[in-house]
């Protein structure tokens, strides 16, 4: 398995955003909260990789009940890709493996297999072959977001607290009681996560100034390659 280990580029990102922010307040945290993001991205994908070797072994144990005790392709992770180019790659992965006519569906996020017309049980055991081959390359990231978010709400309080909280105080802004632990985490990546811009007002102008100023943990993920 490839993994994909975070680039001096990705955390001169991070640093570039928060360098937005008020940097009397927030430069201090900057290096620990970037090697802090090191760590966690790692745990992360390792997290996302055993979800996703538990989720192939289950389709594998599919196609054996399907097709009998047959040999299927032991394939490490390629590359993680996102939801709208997952169903492009695998397609492009098919062609390779010699299997034309699958089309994309959904914005990329589902294959639409139409316009590949056989009946004939040994084409279609190769359908599924090549298939189990390309879903195992290319993985997507947010389908194991159960997983991945326990790994990353332990990072999103702490950058909270250290980077976005005094961030926000020094642009003269008032901020809501960061959550206890177990709060934060069981909130975390739902419509019920802490939001630290609460008390910025309800203007949309001032709640966007205050994002720009001072991002939020999810948005500094989310601004990631």
């Amino acid at each position: 398995m490839r993994e994909s280990m975070p680039t001096r580029r990705a955390i001169a990102a991070v640093c570039l955003l928060i360098a937005t922010a008020s940097l009397a307040a927030c430069a201090p945290a900057v290096q620990p909260m970037s090697d802090s993001l090191d760590r966690m991205l790692v745990e992360r994908e390792r997290a996302a990789a055993a979800a996703h070797t538990a989720s192939t072994a289950r389709l594998a144990s599919y196609l054996r009940d399907k097709w009998g005790p047959v040999p299927l392709p032991d394939r490490g992770i390629e590359r993680w890709v996102a939801a709208s180019e997952w169903a492009p790659t695998v397609a492009a992965c098919l062609e390779s493996e010699g299997v034309a006519g699958v089309l994309v569906a959904e914005g990329g996020e589902r294959l639409d297999f139409s316009g590949v017309r056989t009946t004939e049980p040994r084409l279609l055991y190769a359908l599924d072959v090549a298939t189990f081959a390309c879903q195992s390359q290319y993985p997507v990231l947010s389908w194991f977001e159960r997983v991945t978010s326990e790994v990353e709400a332990p990072w999103a309080r702490e950058f909270t607290q250290s980077v976005v909280t005094p961030c926000l105080l020094a642009a003269g802004y008032l901020v809501a009681p960061l959550p206890a632990d177990e709060q934060f985490t069981a909130t975390w990546r739902t419509d019920e996560q802490f939001d630290p811009y609460a008390l910025v007002g309800e203007s949309i102008a001032e709640r966007a100034r205050a994002a720009a100023t001072c991002p939020s943990a999810d948005a500094v993920l989310e601004a990631l390659p």
